[in-house]
Parts: structure tokens; C-alpha cells; sequence
């Protein structure tokens, strides 16, 4: 028995030894492989959780703010018809409140300054994971009035651009409207739409990262994420309009928690590969070994960018050294 599970495990290392030196030799191999070693080296799937998070629970108050704003804007005569379709879109908006529904300044005060809160944390978040996917020293970091300042700028630039994009994908989807605009139609649309997340992406990966990065740097990762955004909120408008409202029939508004929560987490998932791509493509960390060694000179650059990001005081200096790798 011990014969045997040796020699498995003697054949396991020979088959791990062929996929390592055939992964180092392709980069169309090796990147990935760099990608998702360095996400799980960051962790950044717990700074997923954490964006997923925040923007979890900003979505509430917005959603406030929103229905408020329509007891002050709509007329009587439509709001039944608003709310309806504002329900097919959201469904944690019950349209059977309609006739209730009325503006008045304490909800909508308390909605701005829990979403402007929520909001800040999304971005200040955000800008942590970023930095971190970068390894920027500590030390290097915004402190805490600075950031603050950046994060209202930036929550009004991509806020705007994020609901212009929100709007687009519905429209042309005809799940906000309707409206069909025929196969060319959509087709623009559907173009447009994904530029301008591309473009979103580029300009969160910039501004949200604090150092310089140009848009040669960030444009790989955006790319990828802004599709898969695109991608991820195309289903979700399907998914929510078509099969959401049936399921609550059965799972209530659990199943609207649980669909919503898992877009937000698998977005932030797909932005973090995104922003380590960039990082691997600009700083050449690639390729990486698959046994877990500092074995090529990606890995010894990646570990001793993991050494200086702690970096704590502006006079500390990190030194890393690596013992005599087992050359493979």
C-alpha cells in the first residue's frame, strides 16, 4: 500500500514538472497562470467579498432616494404605470406600495446621507483592493481626509457613467421599455454599451489606483472586466425580468437577495482578475511556477513586491533574499 501511494504521488510531481515547463514556455498559458496565482496570493477573493459587500448594501438606500423622488416627480395619474415598470426591472420594489406612495423630505434626507455613506465605502474599498492588487507600500497610501475627498469625486464620475450604461443595456434589451429596435439596433446599442463600460473600467483602474498607471497599463483588464460586466448585467436584466418573478412565487424576495448578491460578488470577482491582469502584463510577472518555489525570476520579484507593500513608515527599508532555489 505504501509502494503504490508513492508511486502515485512520484507520478503526480512528473505530471506537475511537464505542466509547469509547458505553461512557462507558452504565455498564453503562463499569464493565466500568473493571474490566478497572484489573486490567490492577494486574497483578493476576501476583497471580493468585501466590494460585494458595500455595494450590497448601498443598493438600499439608493433605491430610497429613487422611490422618494418619484412621490415628488410623478404625477398621480402615472405613478401605478412607473412603478410597475420600475418593479419588472427591480423587484425589490413592490409596485403594490404605488398607492401609498408620496414625497417627503425626512426619507429622502436619510437615503442621500446613507447612500452617500454606503457609497464612499464602496469606492474607498475598492481603491484598498486596487492598491493592494498593485502592492503599493502602506506607507505610499492616501491617508484618511484625502481619500475621502477622492472618493466624492470619483462616486460622481463613475456613478454617472455606471447608470448611463445601466440605462443603455435596458433599453436596448427592451426590458426597460418594450421597445424592439430590430437586430441592427440592438446590435448598436449593445456596442455602445460595452465601450462605455470598457471605458469605465479604464477609468476606475486609473483613478483608483494610486500610482501611475497609463491607459497601455489598464487597458487588458478592462477589457475583460468591462465585457464580463456587460455580460453579467445583460443576464441579470434577463434572469430578473423573465424568470425572477416566477420564483418568487416560492423563495419570496429571498431568491431577489440571492440573485443581486451573487452579481455583485462575481462582478467583483471579474474586476479583480481584471486589475491583475494589468498588473502581471506591466510588471512581466510571468511565468510563475506551479510548485509553490520561488523558482523563476516572476516569482522573486512577485514575493519581494509582497514584502515591501507592508511597509509601514516612510524610513523603513525592506531587503528580501531568497535561498538557493531547486533549479527544475
Amino acid at each position: 500500500m505504501a509502494e503504490a501511494s508513492t508511486g502515485q504521488s512520484s507520478a503526480a510531481k512528473r505530471l506537475l514538472g511537464r505542466a509547469n515547463e509547458v505553461q512557462k514556455q507558452h504565455s498564453a498559458l503562463a499569464v493565466p497562470v500568473a493571474v490566478l496565482r497572484k489573486y490567490s496570493e492577494d486574497h483578493s477573493g476576501n476583497l471580493a467579498n468585501m466590494i460585494a459587500f458595500t455595494a450590497f448594501f448601498s443598493l438600499f438606500p439608493l433605491l430610497l432616494v429613487f422611490v422618494t423622488l418619484l412621490g415628488f416627480l410623478v404625477p398621480a395619474s402615472t405613478k401605478t404605470t412607473v412603478m410597475t415598470r420600475l418593479s419588472s426591472m427591480l423587484p425589490l420594489v413592490n409596485a403594490g406600495t404605488v398607492h401609498s406612495l408620496s414625497g417627503q423630505w425626512w426619507p429622502l434626507a436619510l437615503g442621500l446621507a446613507t447612500a452617500l455613506w454606503s457609497g464612499l465605502a464602496v469606492v474607498r474599498v475598492t481603491q484598498f483592493a486596487f492598491n493592494s492588487v498593485w502592492e503599493i507600500p502602506y506607507t505610499r497610501r492616501p491617508k484618511i481626509f484625502a481619500k475621502v475627498l477622492r472618493s466624492l469625486w470619483i462616486l460622481g464620475t463613475l456613478g454617472l457613467g455606471l447608470v448611463a450604461s445601466v440605462i443603455i443595456t435596458s433599453y436596448v434589451s427592451g426590458t426597460a421599455t418594450g421597445i424592439g429596435l430590430g437586430v441592427a439596433g440592438r446590435a448598436a446599442g449593445y456596442a455602445i454599451a460595452i465601450v462605455l463600460d470598457v471605458g469605465l473600467f479604464v477609468a476606475a483602474f486609473r483613478i483608483l489606483t494610486d500610482r501611475d498607471v497609463t491607459l497601455r497599463d489598464v487597458l487588458p483588464g478592462a477589457v475583460l472586466s468591462g465585457a464580463a460586466f456587460w455580460v453579467l448585467q445583460a443576464g441579470s436584466s434577463l434572469i430578473i425580468s423573465r424568470y425572477l418573478h416566477k420564483s418568487q412565487a416560492t423563495y419570496g424576495q429571498f431568491a431577489t437577495v440571492i440573485t443581486i448578491l451573487w452579481w455583485f460578488y462575481l462582478q467583483s470577482l471579474i474586476t479583480l482578475l481584471g486589475a491583475q491582469l494589468n498588473v502581471v502584463l506591466r510588471e512581466r510577472l510571468h511565468p510563475r511556477s506551479l510548485t509553490g518555489e520561488p523558482a523563476t525570476e516572476a516569482d522573486r520579484r512577485a514575493f519581494t513586491a509582497y514584502a515591501k507593500e507592508r511597509t509601514y513608515h516612510p524610513d523603513a527599508q525592506v531587503q528580501t533574499s531568497f535561498r538557493a532555489e531547486r533549479r527544475e
